[in-house]
């Protein structure tokens, strides 16, 4: 894991947008990481609420503070940025309003250079109202990865990649999320796209949580200080919790009441139904007409609504 005595070994980018309080707590534990060789490129989306404060009272040399000029709206154009400034071996994401293990960063490394991959990631748990609901992680195949997502927080990559298959793209321009869009590309460029058995990263939707921005002590800080205090305890509940649903739900398909069982079928034939319509696109091709303007078109509103969530305006509609 050596490197040059003038670049970090890895360039980790966290996009953010006046969420200071989820800010604080993302990058105090991206500075407990056990490998301590990287830089933390924090880029801001024109950021209004005073953002770079929590940057400097941190007072670590390795992070990096830059503030769009322009407000995007969308972590691809901050992101962007952040791999234009990149100085590292591999690069890292980190969502502001996500943690990370300590073990994170060192496991990805380490399994990046053994295995030789382009891009490689490990397990995310989802932290919701309730708690841990979910967990993303691997395909089943290799092959899958041009149709499974997994949070960018995840990711290690190497620093050349994007030069290979180009950097994240416009959501005007998709009918899906860039994040999906990147590794999706990677995945259909021949990249090796790689699995670490590990849990390293927790992951909280900011649309789930609407206000934790604005009043109160943001979810992350009960974490964070599981995290600080005791992290392969925190490490092996969540594993546990996920283990017990797991357990609780095999055990119910055996038991369920028949009217449960007849709404299950009714949703199953649903979800085969847009199986069916999604495997026709895929099929058809997605960015051919009259499909591609449909899927983008879609694809704007559901963004816009998720901007006035966050206090943003609705994007424009196009005409296509």
């Amino acid at each position: 894991m050596s490197n040059d005595s003038k670049n970090p070994l890895v360039t980790v980018v966290c996009s953010t947008y006046n969420s200071k309080a989820t800010l604080r707590c993302a990058l105090r534990s991206v500075l407990n990481q056990d490998l301590a060789d990287f830089e933390v490129r924090v880029m801001g989306d024109a950021c209004t609420d005073g953002t770079e404060e929590i940057v400097a009272e941190m007072n670590d040399p390795r992070l990096h503070w830059f503030n769009l000029s322009e407000n995007i709206g969308h972590q691809y154009g901050p992101n962007n940025e952040g791999l234009r400034r990149a100085r590292g071996r591999y690069v890292a994401f980190i969502g502001h309003d996500d943690l990370w293990f300590p073990w994170h960063l060192s496991r990805l490394v380490q399994y990046i250079e053994a295995s030789g991959a382009d891009l490689v990631h490990d397990l995310t748990a989802n932290i919701g109202l309730e708690g841990v609901e979910n967990v993303y992680g691997p395909p089943h195949r290799q092959s899958d990865y041009t149709r499974v997502f997994f949070p960018p927080s995840s990711w290690l990559h190497r620093r050349e990649l994007p030069d290979e298959i180009g950097f994240w793209w416009s959501p005007d321009e998709l009918a899906w999320t860039s994040d999906f869009d990147f590794t999706r590309r990677a995945a259909v460029a021949g990249k090796r796209l790689s699995f670490v058995p590990s849990l390293g990263v927790l992951k909280f939707h900011s649309l789930v949580w609407k206000s934790y921005t604005r009043k109160g002590e943001p979810p992350q800080e009960t974490y964070l200080r599981a995290i600080l205090e005791s992290p392969r305890d925190l490490c092996e509940k969540i594993l546990s919790e996920l283990a017990a649903q797991y357990g609780q739900n095999s055990q119910w398909q055996d038991k369920k009441p028949i009217g449960l069982a007849g709404a299950e079928t009714a949703f199953a034939a649903k979800g085969l139904l847009k199986a069916f319509v999604r495997e026709l696109i895929y099929l058809y091709g997605h960015d051919r007409w009259p499909v591609g303007p449909l899927l983008r078109r879609r694809f704007k509103r559901l963004c816009s609504k998720k901007r006035a969530v966050r206090g943003l305006a609705p994007l424009k509609e196009n005409k296509f």
